[in-house]
């Protein structure tokens, strides 16, 4: 993408050439643009993501959980207990992450890269909101070619946005975060994985192709396929936690948030809702279905340091 600043909010990276995924980015745009106001209806804080439960937390309260999975964030990103640090969230959403890694981290700044335009907008206004806006740096940019500078970063984490980069293996998404990384830096990477190569069963693989299909996934990373790519790219300390059951009692109220947003927006539509909206939701049924199929998708946090 090419424009320079175009708000004292965001920065758009500037590059010399066309997006080679130029169709699969606008794709992705208009997904996000089409259900922007169904993801406000998950999380008032536009927490696009599943929830970390701990004994601390009411199972039923999801924007405590959703907030909890920030946190979770920040303390994999392992920075120091003092001082300035940089961040870079790589597929940042309306920045909700950011905002609570600023709130906590007093002297950290976190540039929050996004190809979706109307998210830096929701984003900025949020930020601005709380006294954030030259915390929380948003930059319109493929988080695979960021144009962000080399080997500045403290921290680069991806939640539940990886599984939009391409490949099981998502190396181009880790090319560009050990590039970002200062030498000893953290990458933290959460989200559904497959949990093997192996081909799901028919019925499962059906629902899965419905579910990428819908939320604009080329396809989901495969825990040894990312494992390797690490290795290769030249990561040490490599550790992949699998969390499922912690996001559990989230991922249980996707069918009766699922079944109560659409009986509302069916209603405040006029029961005409466009095919996004529609995929999304059905995408919603989706994603707890699978997530029921546990010999075959678990949710994981990996997390990698490039060398000192």
């Amino acid at each position: 993408m090419s424009c320079s600043y175009a708000t004292t909010h965001f920065e758009a990276a500037a590059s010399g050439h066309a997006e080679p995924c130029a169709d699969e980015h606008a794709r992705i745009k208009e997904y996000y643009r089409a259900v922007a106001q169904d993801f406000r209806a998950w999380s008032p804080k536009l927490n696009m993501h599943f929830g970390y439960w701990d004994l601390n937390i009411n199972p039923m309260h999801r924007e405590d959980m959703l907030e909890r999975m920030n946190v979770e964030v920040l303390n994999r990103v392992d920075l120091p207990l003092t001082g300035p640090a940089l961040l870079a969230d790589l597929g940042c959403g309306a920045g909700a992450t950011a905002r609570t890694i600023a709130q906590r981290r007093v002297e950290t700044t976190i540039d929050a890269v996004t190809v979706v335009m109307e998210q830096i907008l929701q984003g900025a206004e949020l930020s601005h909101a709380i006294g954030l806006r030259h915390k929380v740096k948003f930059r319109l940019a493929d988080y695979t070619n960021t144009r962000l500078p080399a080997a500045q970063y403290d921290g680069v984490y991806a939640l539940e946005s990886a599984c939009h980069a391409r490949g099981a293996d998502k190396r181009p998404l880790l090319r560009e975060t050990f590039r970002l990384l200062k030498p000893g830096g953290r990458l933290v990477i959460v989200d559904a994985f497959l949990r093997t190569s192996r081909p799901l069963p028919r019925v499962i693989d059906r629902l899965y192709r419905s579910w990428c299909r819908n939320w604009v996934v080329s396809e989901l990373a495969e825990i040894s396929a990312i494992r390797a790519a690490l290795a290769d790219q030249g990561y040490t300390h490599v550790s992949i936690d699998d969390i499922t059951w912690r996001i559990a009692p989230s991922a249980l109220q996707i069918p009766f948030f699922a079944t109560w947003f659409t009986a509302r927006a069916l209603w405040r539509a006029r029961f005409k809702l466009d095919n996004w909206r529609i995929g999304h939701i059905l995408a919603s049924y989706a994603s707890f279905l699978m997530g029921c199929w546990l010999p075959g998708f678990g949710y994981y946090v990996v997390t990698a340091r490039k060398p000192a």
